[in-house]
């Protein structure tokens, strides 16, 4: 039998006492545990060891289980921008104490890990909070992950208001980032043809392709410039020009904190019209 600590991080950090009893621990040795310090005990249900996700015993210790956006980040979903902790209660609980971050009311259903909601609930939580691109990025990646099938995209769509329906036709499970969906979207909005992931003249990809000859790339704040790297750009950025297109990257502050700006950038290139191929020498 493996140690209560190694099932209880099994669990992702946070698990039942009753979960564990079933799993043959007996109850001695778990109060064991917690009177060690090896894990800390969150009411008389919970127990969760000390170094866990702090969103999970702060959602514990105010009655509630993850919810909303702070669900979906354990899920490993895209979350634009993470607020407070969000914590889901069942709309007629008494939590014991003021929640340590923001209270999401309502019925849901729990994962199999029992400190969060579903994905489902997750994203049908998230997608009344935030706007329709933020939304509709978090599902991409949910989609590009693996997590979410249609069987459970009609679950969403069948918690989520009427007015969120036509989003379903925005959806692109071939995003490889939220920062695709982000530009995606309002490209699409303007009437423009958007390819995602479209062969790139020069090599690789391009996250989009606009009306056929302006690449678009998004770069993460992890990513970091380097000389192998700028020399694959301007590789590419030639090609590209000989071809008669035009090339465009922006950062991650580009696309999250000043996407207008940077819909501006876009919307005057695409207004300058594609450009001639040029006739390389040699």
């Amino acid at each position: 039998m493996r140690s209560i600590s190694a099932d209880v991080l099994a669990a992702q950090g946070a698990t039942t006492r009753a979960a564990l009893l079933a799993l043959g621990h007996p109850y001695r040795a778990i109060r064991a545990e917690v009177a060690s310090g090896a894990l800390q005990a969150i009411g008389r249900s919970w127990v969760i060891i000390p170094d866990a996700n702090p969103a999970i015993g702060a959602a514990l210790r105010s009655g509630g289980v993850l919810g909303g956006a702070s669900a979906l980040r354990s899920y490993g979903v895209w979350v634009t921008e993470l607020p407070p902790v969000q914590i889901a209660t069942r709309p007629h609980s008494s939590p014991r104490r003021v929640p340590e971050g923001e209270r999401i009311r309502g019925d849901f259903t729990v994962d199999e890990k029992p400190w969060r909601v579903s994905l489902v609930d997750a994203l049908a939580q998230h997608a009344r909070r935030v706007e329709r691109d933020d939304a509709i990025a978090s599902i991409d990646s949910a989609l590009h992950q693996g997590l979410l099938d249609e069987e459970g995209l009609d679950r969403l769509f069948g918690l989520l208001p009427l007015r969120c329906r036509p989003w379903r036709r925005e959806l692109d499970a071939s995003a490889e980032s939220g920062l695709e969906s982000l530009l995606r979207v309002p490209c699409r909005d303007r009437g423009w043809r958007v390819e995602t992931q479209a062969p790139a003249p020069g090599g690789g990809r391009g996250d989009l392709l606009i009306d056929g000859w302006l690449w678009v790339e998004t770069d993460g704040d992890e990513w970091q410039d380097n000389e192998k790297q700028a020399a694959k750009d301007r590789k590419r950025g030639t090609a590209i020009t000989a071809a008669g297109g035009r090339w465009l990257r922006f950062g991650y502050a580009d696309v999250v904190h000043e996407r207008p700006r940077t819909m501006s950038v876009i919307e005057l290139v695409m207004a300058q019209g594609r450009p001639a191929p040029v006739r390389l020498a040699g």
